[in-house]
């Protein structure tokens, strides 16, 4: 695991910044704590948890994290990849999330203080326990 390099990423950030992705970040571990993590460059900085590989039906393929947390500029974005019944998690979880938007696989975040630390675990644990079976790093 990267944690010096996710520590170090995090302990970059300026408040209250910082300890929203530390809360964060501490919560995803809870929820999915036998998944590697590391930084990950995707439109900047991003941290990963659980590695898997995957295969598109255009025929790209490359490795990849089931559940993402980046910072941005003006709010926090969470990824997960994992899906259920057709949708991505994000997008069944968002309806617990106030003051969010969603993308494809991930949630924009602008107020982490109004998320219950419950809905965050449950995220995390769900798209653990959906992907697991595909993760390349035990």
């Amino acid at each position: 695991m990267a944690t010096d390099e996710v520590a170090a990423h995090i302990d970059s950030l300026p408040e209250p910044r910082r300890s929203q992705m530390a809360r964060l970040h501490e919560l995803i571990r809870q929820g999915a704590p036998r998944t590697d993590v590391k930084v990950w460059d995707y439109s900047g900085k991003l941290i990963g948890y659980g590695t898997y590989h995957y295969k598109s039906k255009s025929g790209q393929e490359g490795d990849w994290f089931i559940l993402g947390l980046a910072n941005r500029k003006s709010y926090i974005s969470l990824y997960s990849m994992a899906m259920r019944d057709g949708k991505y998690l994000v997008e069944l979880y968002h309806p617990q999330m106030p003051g969010t938007k969603t993308g494809r696989s991930c949630i924009n975040i602008r107020k982490p203080e109004q998320i219950e630390d419950a809905v965050i675990l449950d995220l995390a644990r769900e798209t653990y326990d959906l992907m697991k079976d595909q993760l390349t790093v035990r």
